[in-house]
């Protein structure tokens, strides 16, 4: 907001409690709203119900609160495997650029990191857990914001590609033709 770019936020559920007004005030500022599943559980280790638990429990409290059903799904640490694919109905979005904000709370290297690797139409992975990371986003967008790039949720990376998230395909950045 602090940029006015919008981003897509992949959103445990274990964490919505308490926090429905935050929620509902980031899909209502245009960004975009994901599932990162209930209790962030390895989706490829799971029986059939306890991944529909996991997704589905998700996706069934984000609707009643921004009012959508058609959610894309980052599994944990981007592990997966063909039934996750097969079970997710809906993208599954990993990413293109990882920082691993997650190791340390080091900005200048993540920083680094990013604007070392990222080229157009990357997915650029941070964590808005760690004010480092939100540090890390902030000179982020400014520096790659010079260099002429423009920020946009993952839908909006869709739309202007011209293509059509499929259900249960993996997409890891979306380049120009």
């Amino acid at each position: 907001a602090q940029r006015g770019v919008h981003a897509t936020f992949f959103v445990i559920g274990e964490n919505v409690e308490g926090n429905e007004p935050l929620i509902q005030r980031i899909a209502g500022e245009g960004h975009q709203i994901g599932l990162h599943t209930y209790h962030h559980k390895v989706l490829a280790e799971l029986s059939a119900s306890d991944f529909y638990a996991e997704v589905d429990d998700l996706r069934t409290t984000l609707t009643a609160l921004v009012g959508r059903e058609d959610f894309m799904l980052r599994p944990p640490y981007g592990m997966m495997n063909a039934a996750t694919q097969d079970r997710a109905a809906a993208p599954i979005i990993l990413w293109s650029v990882d920082p691993e904000d997650w190791s340390d709370r080091d900005t200048a290297r993540q920083v680094s990191v990013i604007l070392d690797k990222v080229q157009d139409g990357d997915i650029i992975l941070l964590h808005d857990i760690y004010s480092a990371s939100v540090d890390t986003a902030l000179q982020v967008v400014d520096a790659l914001m010079a260099q002429g790039y423009h920020f946009v949720t993952v839908e909006e990376l869709f739309a202007i590609r011209g293509r059509t998230p499929e259900r249960g395909a993996v997409y890891r950045r979306l380049t120009p033709d």
